[in-house]
């Protein structure tokens, strides 16, 4: 009997209808709420793909895999073609709750074996999963180490297999940073996370740093320019480097060659976050960690998405998101993204207007080659809160309103960021490939200040001082990435292998530094009353140059080789090699800009202001080969649970500094060891990692003698190296603590992201500073930080509705130090002695609560409301001088998104 197509909407039939077909007959069957007899052939055609990928309401049961098929046709109106072959005998987990219809239909084929992809406007064929390597196919593609296979990546028909957009989840089923390669969470033996897709939109994280503060176990700290350069800290250690599509590091340290982080997330499909050291693919280990920024790629189908948001402090921002098949049968993709915001801050006069256009297209040149590239420009234009607040002297705050902003009118922070990429990958056979990435991203800065410093009298609440000076310069970093992985088999069992190399430069030549030319900065009088329109703050009428770097460039490669072993089935041994070259060379120009110019009072010489002071260079070479490698192990208790422990080496060099026998000091040497414990459930749906640590370092480079004497220091070659140092000295930095997290889906509907991190971190040693102290002491010991959200289940009008809410907690940080009492501005002294200080950021906590309501199948409206008990903290602290910042009071976010 030849199957036809059935216009039948009664499920009960269409099973009959399905029974009654004899094996390896095709079965077309068309299911709905309404009979599609008599509906036009061009009505239908006109139907686009995209909207069968609006959110509907599942309940599809577990059972056979085929009864399963045409429930789910009733409930999404699609009609499936299939070989009653490919489903014979195969079950399926169902589908429950609110998904796309291809969301829910890649849960419903999870581990089948089968993939899907249109034939129609409403049509869709099941067929088996082709061989690896065909990028555009849209069904469950098999990742290492993945319970059941499930697919929760690459549900909207990107090319990534680690994607996440569509997925509706809050975990990931694969990520790159620590393998190359996708690989399971419960398989990586290191602490990692992910910021989804859903998480991005849901938690309303739109930059860089609102990524961070919401990531587990990360500590972000306010820079120079308030939340414009803020730093990123992990155990203790600062983060200095970023990946893009898990390509070759990235410096985001570094004030003249790194990059500042200000990036719209609208670009980017996820975060991966990597906490602890990595060497491997990352060339020296640093044991802070690493983020990869995933980007969005074309899809294989229309989707068109605009959002428009306004929010407290007039914060305004507008988005516009479109991709689709662009020629050549769907074969040539693109994608554009473009976004404008215009905000002010909830402290006075700062301001920041931010434009962005980001361009990728995709082409798979053959079926087993995709060819990428893509740029995006960013342009920010911003009116800075630099230096953050002054203490008073003692340390205690100056309890000013959240509101004061110690800025002038005529500051500037501008930052013009432009990249281009690209990246290949090539299918060898069905266990091999080979990708490539590259990025040449150039990044050029202005900025003009007007900071207060200065610790503040108690008596007179004077003390401070406005000063004045101007930066600029470009960055430009380029990065290359080439990677094998594959795998074969060996002793009965498959082993994976990963080899590679990368290249990252980074080029900050050009930098200039001005000062102001008044031969003092102007003092404030009151810091209560202080007037930022106050004509005694007005800008000075020119800038002398005070520094410049003609070279100041960074260049590092690497060779990496990991080899992932299965001896016994549920025992896996990872060994990793790692090879890294380094040369750094940088040329200092240092002029005078006092207005009456400067003078040596040891030997008489004198200079004329603008004239050059001092030139000095820096030349280093390192190379490194890690020893012992990087080794792990990985024990499956069960399919869903297994245990691990791990080493990592820590490798910092110091090759700038020479020994009393002219010798190269040794590098910073240590170790990264972690065990832990992860869980899968859910089929994958929900993750959970437990995790212990130990950070050591080593061999810190100390002065073996006395600054003020010339013969214990001194440059041999001018500047190039120093003389003399030692590492023998007992000096060693120690970070060891815990890691929790839990990410996925709870119960139907329910999503949840829990990450709770306590760390101790000293430094030790008779040499040492701050012996026993914190490496970080403003850092807190104990960070929480939480969100989830329910979709609700049933009710005609309730499902539509959705509710969350979370909370960022960290126990009590501290700052000591010693603030000087009377301090000599010419001749930039403290004449009047130093007071002892220390003062606390208790613990807090910080509430977020989200509601969001589904209009139709493509209208949805949003509203975010942060620090809802309007709790007044300081994000940041520093010291009595400056540094301080207040974090956010109460505010909103309403949102309004169309998806088509």
């Amino acid at each position: 009997m030849r199957c036809s197509v059935l216009n039948i909407s009664q499920v009960s039939i269409l099973e009959q209808a399905l029974r009654r077909c004899k094996a390896g007959a095709l079965m077309a069957v068309t299911v709905g709420a309404f009979s599609w007899v008599g509906l036009a052939p061009m009505a239908a055609a006109q139907q686009a793909p995209a909207q069968v990928r609006q959110m509907h309401d599942f309940d599809v049961p577990v059972g056979p895999l085929s009864a399963s098929l045409l429930r789910f046709g009733a409930q999404s109106g699609l009609q499936f073609n299939v070989d009653s072959r490919l489903t014979d005998g195969k079950r399926t987990d169902g589908v429950r709750g609110r998904y796309s219809v291809e969301g829910g239909l890649n849960q419903l084929l999870a581990g089948s074996g089968l993939t899907f992809r249109y034939a129609g406007p409403r049509t869709v064929l099941i067929e088996a999963v082709p061989d690896a390597g065909n990028a555009r196919v849209l069904g469950p593609l098999r990742i290492e180490g993945s319970t059941g296979d499930l697919q929760i990546n690459n549900a909207n028909g990107s090319g990534d297999t680690t994607a996440t957009e569509g997925s509706g989840s809050y975990t990931s089923g694969a990520l790159n940073i620590a393998s190359k390669t996708p690989l399971s969470l419960q398989q990586t033996p290191q602490s990692v996370s992910v910021i989804t897709h859903q998480r991005l939109v849901e938690q309303n994280i739109t930059d860089f740093s609102s990524l961070m503060n919401q990531s587990t176990g990360i500590s972000t700290v306010t820079g120079a320019n308030g939340p414009l350069q803020a730093e990123f800290y992990s155990r203790g250690f600062r983060i200095q480097r970023i990946q893009m599509d898990g390509g070759a590091p990235m410096d985001i340290a570094n004030p003249d060659y790194g990059m500042v982080p200000q990036l719209d997330m609208a670009m980017y499909d996820h975060a991966e976050i990597l906490r602890g050291a990595d060497g491997l693919y990352n060339g020296y280990g640093q044991p802070g960690g690493v983020i990869s920024l995933v980007r969005k790629r074309a899809l294989d189908h229309a989707q068109v998405i605009v959002e428009g948001q306004a929010g407290s402090w007039n914060n305004y921002r507008t988005m516009f998101d479109a991709t689709g098949p662009l020629a050549l049968d769907g074969s040539l993709r693109g994608r554009g993204v473009v976004v404008w915001q215009d905000q002010d801050y909830f402290y006075d006069i700062a301001h920041n207007e931010k434009k962005m256009v980001y361009g990728v297209v995709d082409w798979d040149a053959t079926p087993s080659t995709v060819i990428g590239i893509g740029a995006s420009r960013t342009w920010q234009d911003a009116l800075p809160f630099a230096a953050g607040l002054p203490r008073y002297r003692t340390g205690a705050s100056l309890d000013l309103s959240r509101d004061t902003c110690l800025c002038v009118p005529w500051g500037q922070y501008d930052i013009d960021t432009t990249e281009i990429f690209g990246r290949v990958e090539q299918t060898f056979g069905e266990h091999w490939n080979l990708t490539m990435n590259w990025g040449r991203t150039k990044q050029e800065r202005v900025q003009v200040q007007g900071t207060v410093n200065g610790p503040i009298n108690v008596m007179t609440d004077g003390g401070g001082n406005l000063y004045q000076g101007r930066e600029q310069g470009v960055s430009t970093q380029v990065t290359g990435d080439l990677t094998l992985a594959g795998s074969f088999k060996l002793f009965g069992h498959e082993q994976t292998l990963v080899v590679g190399t990368n290249y990252a430069e980074a080029d900050g030549a050009g930098a200039t530094r001005y000062t102001s030319p008044a031969p003092m900065p102007t003092p404030v009088r009151n810091i209560r009353e202080f007037d930022p329109y106050d004509p005694a703050y007005a800008r000075g009428s020119e800038d002398v140059r005070q520094s410049y770097s003609p070279e100041d460039l960074s260049r590092q490669f690497g060779a990496y080789a990991s080899l992932r072993m299965t001896f016994w089935e549920p025992l896996h041994l990872n060994i990793g090699m790692r090879y890294s070259k380094r040369k750094s060379s940088s040329i200092s120009q240092l002029f005078c800009a006092q207005v009456g110019g400067c003078q040596d009072f040891d030997t008489g010489e004198a200079w004329a202001q603008g004239e050059l002071l001092f030139t000095g260079a820096y030349r280093v070479k390192t190379r490194d080969l890690s020893w012992p490698p990087q080794v792990s192990l990985v024990y499956d208790i069960r399919k869903s649970l297994s245990v691990y422990a791990s080493y990592t080496d820590v490798y910092l060099e110091q090759s700038g500094l020479l020994g009393r026998d002219g010798s190269e000091v040794e590098p910073i040497t240590g170790s990264n060891i972690e065990g832990g414990i992860k869980w899968a459930g859910r089929d994958g749906r929900l993750n959970a990692s437990l995790a212990v640590y130990r950070i050591e370092q080593s061999k810190f480079a100390q002065l073996d003698g006395d600054f003020g004497n010339p013969d214990d220091y001194f440059s041999p070659d001018g500047g190039t190296r120093y003389c003399c140092y030692t590492t023998d000295a007992d000096l060693q930095r120690v970070s060891s603590g815990v890691d929790l997290e839990v990410n996925g889906e709870i119960l139907p509907g329910w999503q949840l992201s829990f990450g709770y991190t306590s760390n101790k971190n000293e430094e030790t040693g008779t040499l040492s500073f701050q012996n026993g102290a914190p490496l970080e002491s403003r850092l807190p010991r104990h960070l929480l930080k939480v969100w989830t959200s329910y979709q609700f289940q049933n009710g005609e009008w309730l499902r539509r509705l959705s509710i969350g809410g979370g909370a960022n907690a960290q126990s009590s940080g501290y700052f000591e130090g010693n603030a000087c009492l009377a301090y000599d501005i010419t001749g930039s002294t403290c004449t009047g002695g130093f007071a002892p200080f220390q003062f606390t950021q208790g613990a807090y906590v910080v509430v977020a609560a989200r509601a969001a309501y589904q209009v139709d199948d493509h209208w949805s409206v949003a509203l975010n409301l942060n620090n809802l008990f309007d709790r007044t903290y300081y994000q940041t602290v520093q010291n009595s001088v400056s540094g301080n910042w207040y974090g956010e009071p109460r505010n909103l976010m309403l949102s309004i998104r169309g998806q088509f």
